[in-house]
């Protein structure tokens, strides 16, 4: 890596899959020369949306979705940081771990809200609270393939109230 005052460049870009081709070649003499390291974040397939050029100059990472006791952790560091336990009976949390399906953002998000609420809440009082939530959809994507998995992980856990949110 070439250094300027003795410190590399990192460049992120996120959503890197939007540049067009010409864009994404831009970046090819300045990572192959060492000028910068490229780091691109995409929700999309990279072997799709980026130019071959610049994938085979890059090392694919696949981020995969945070599974439960990563989500509970997540939970139990949003009480700590508020400084009191999330307001939900055990049934309730299941819930809410099952509805994130792997989003630790929507997890926190949820879990803000929830530290809002004064009384102890059911699963029913969290639907009510989630339910302004509409699920991401689009067909080309793979929210699709998520939406499914959410209400398959919610039938197999046997949480109905779960099971009848995602479908």
């Amino acid at each position: 890596i070439r250094k300027h005052n003795g410190q590399g460049t990192l460049l992120f870009v996120d959503e890197i899959h939007r540049f067009n081709k010409s864009q994404q070649d831009a970046f090819l003499p300045v990572v192959e020369d060492g000028t910068i390291v490229l780091i691109g974040a995409t929700t999309e397939n990279p072997s799709f949306e980026l130019n071959a050029a610049l994938l085979s100059r890059a090392q694919v990472y696949v981020l995969k979705r945070l599974d439960d006791s990563a989500l509970e952790l997540l939970i139990e560091r949003a009480e700590q940081d508020a400084e009191r336990t999330l307001p939900t009976d055990e049934q309730a949390r299941s819930t809410l771990k099952a509805m994130a399906d792997g989003d630790g953002r929507y997890v926190l998000a949820m879990c803000e809200q929830i530290l809002a609420q004064d009384e102890l809440l059911n699963t029913e009082a969290l639907l009510h609270i989630v339910q302004r939530r509409a699920p991401l959809y689009d067909k080309g994507d793979d929210a699709h393939f998520n939406l499914i998995s959410a209400l398959h992980k919610s039938v197999r856990g046997s949480d109905a109230d779960a099971a009848l949110y995602w479908f």
